[in-house]
């Protein structure tokens, strides 16, 4: 859902930017963002392959490094942007999640067990899946775990958090707020 959420508020910007001819004001210590984004990638790129075990024995160090980097990254902003907080905080769920269950955001399995996805099924239990894990009896805080699924008609099922969500929602507002800064700097200049 996140991708989505990203798409569309870049649209957002993008119609808004030039309907109303602004500049947003930029974001501080962007390489943040940067890095959390690619060290999780590279990390879910390498569980696939032969680092499997380098990879599975460095999760806890890995999520720590993309964690400090987004909640940097939030700190460092969240002076030009106060909707950050809700990100921060969709984030913070997830982090209190994933760190209490051994690095590892637990998934429900249902979405994967009704609607046939058993290779997707196979991988998480597998552990190839980075960062993640089946959600069992022994999971703390399940109720912040991946296990709200978005199905079909949705053309890409998939199972979220209620911090994956909140994040969503904070995304849209950063967006909102950043359209609404930059209209009210536009008119100040005029």
């Amino acid at each position: 859902m996140l991708l989505e959420t990203v798409f569309i508020c870049l649209i957002l910007l993008a119609l808004s930017c030039r309907r109303h001819h602004f500049d947003f004001l930029p974001f501080e210590w962007l390489m943040l963002l940067f890095i959390s984004f690619v060290v999780k990638i590279v990390a879910a790129q390498l569980i696939r392959g032969a680092q499997f075990h380098l990879i599975d024995s460095l999760t806890v160090y890995i999520q720590v490094v993309i964690y400090a980097s987004l909640f940097g990254f939030i700190l460092i902003n969240i002076k030009h942007y106060k909707t950050l907080i809700v990100v921060g905080a969709g984030f913070l769920l997830n982090a209190i999640v994933i760190f209490i269950n051994n690095a590892r955001m637990p998934v429900a399995t249902t979405l994967a067990l009704n609607n046939g996805f058993m290779a997707s099924l196979k991988q998480l239990n597998d552990g190839f899946i980075f960062g993640h894990q089946p959600l069992t009896a022994a999971t703390k805080l399940p109720f912040l775990a991946d296990i709200i699924s978005v199905m079909s008609p949705y053309p890409r099922p998939q199972t979220l958090s209620i911090g994956d969500i909140i994040i969503d929602i904070g995304l849209v507002l950063l967006t909102l707020e950043m359209i609404m800064l930059a209209r009210k700097a536009n008119k100040n200049v005029d």
